[in-house]
């Protein structure tokens, strides 16, 4: 009786000691169940934000590429845009930062030079031509929508994620920081990239009313910000 007696008291001790110190000292708290930003944001949610964002931007930058391949077909300079390329489908989780993302802007930018160049000269083009500026338009719109969709997301995941770097433990800081510096890395890119791709748009949709091409009924809108 006396053994489990003391054993009573132990724990009631512990239970009053972490519910203490978990007012008086927040960490301590965080140590027991897990890194949460000031606004309530889990460590596991603010990592599997971040994946979800790479991955849509990534699948963004993979429409872009396709749009400007198919492009670059139509015209028969696919191997020139290609080469320019190579920089964009580098792109993966671990070197998404301003550099990177800059390089691969730049080689996007070019690839749409080379293609600009040949609409200029382009006279009448084939059946299989216009085929494939339509498909072309179909992958930029949706590579467009996705990084407008990804715009309120990486917003959201730079603000708890920087939240979350006052709060965070020694232990979880670094994993902290990466989340909020590659958030910062996107919510910069993002509209430089909106820019891009519709000036790209832009062209593709000219070329096409004068060429009697199909364009996605949501182009329009996507051109005036809709």
């Amino acid at each position: 009786m006396y053994k489990k007696l003391l054993l009573w008291i132990s724990i009631s001790f512990i239970f009053l000691y972490v519910n203490t110190a978990s007012a008086e000292f927040p960490n301590v708290k965080k140590l027991i169940s897990g890194v949460q930003s000031a606004t309530g944001v889990s460590m596991s949610d603010l990592a599997s934000s971040k994946t979800s964002s790479i991955n849509t931007y990534l699948a963004s930058t993979r429409e872009l590429s396709l749009s400007l391949e198919k492009a670059a077909e139509a015209f028969g300079v696919k191997n020139e845009v290609l080469e320019k390329l190579a920089v964009v489908k580098s792109l993966k989780e671990g070197n998404i930062n301003d550099k990177e993302l800059t390089k691969a802007r730049k080689a996007s930018e070019e690839a749409h030079e080379i293609i600009k160049q040949k609409m200029a000269e382009a006279k009448v083009p084939s059946i299989e031509s216009k085929k494939l500026m339509a498909e072309s338009i179909v992958h930029l719109v949706s590579g467009i929508q996705k990084e407008r969709e990804l715009v309120g997301s990486v917003q959201n995941l730079s603000s708890q994620a920087q939240g979350a770097v006052s709060t965070a433990s020694p232990m979880e800081i670094m994993k902290v920081k990466g989340i909020a510096s590659t958030a910062l890395t996107l919510v910069k890119a993002i509209p430089m990239d909106l820019k891009l791709t519709k000036d790209i748009l832009s062209s593709y949709v000219e070329y096409a009313k004068a060429n009697n091409i199909e364009i996605p009924g949501n182009a329009a809108g996507l051109l005036n910000g809709e």
